[in-house]
């Protein structure tokens, strides 16, 4: 089995999936964006942290983190653009994990979530909240069970030559007809 590469998600309150892919093209944000039943999706595939040399004594901060950790540099990026594109802020959830082959053996580390508004980073929030109430993809891209390109709608918005980016962009904006 392939190892699926780490991501940073970022919730965005955009109904439509085009309309985001389109307006991130538009803006020149390169990200993917999937659809979800509680608003579109930006995922950003994050370069893989270089491997710590091991060492026989466990450090605290492997649970905790170190204080004042900040969040990988392109999904700081993202989720600020985001934001003040929306106009309403955005949530990005990111994780660090690792495949640990202990005693319990299994996925473990450390998911964060944090809001971000007009451009500016706000506050941490509960991730298990964030995830109890956003679709079972956005769960499944940050655990790394599925592959953003392997979700059904995936876009990704570098690839959208510009007139198709503003006629995504214009037709995810109209209301479907009842």
């Amino acid at each position: 089995m392939s190892e699926i590469p780490a991501v940073a998600v970022v919730l965005t309150p955009v109904a439509s999936a085009s309309a985001l892919a389109g307006l991130c093209a538009m803006q020149d944000v390169d990200v993917h964006v999937v659809p979800s039943r509680s608003g579109a999706v930006a995922v950003v595939e994050l370069e893989p942290a270089p491997e710590a040399p091991p060492t026989d004594e466990w450090d605290i901060t492997e649970l905790l983190g170190t204080p004042g950790e900040e969040v990988p540099a392109a999904a700081d990026e993202a989720a600020r653009t985001l934001s003040r594109l929306t106009k309403a802020g955005v949530v990005l959830i990111t994780a660090s994990l690792a495949q640990d082959a202990g005693f319990e053996r299994g996925l473990s580390g450390q998911l964060t979530a944090r809001r971000y508004a007009g451009g500016e980073r706000g506050e941490d929030v509960a991730v298990g909240l964030v995830l109890a109430g956003a679709d079972d993809v956005v769960e499944d891209l940050v655990l790394g069970r599925v592959r953003v390109t392997d979700v059904p709608g995936h876009a990704r918005s570098g690839d959208l030559p510009r007139w198709k980016a503003a006629r995504m962009f214009a037709k995810g904006l109209r209301k479907p007809r009842p």
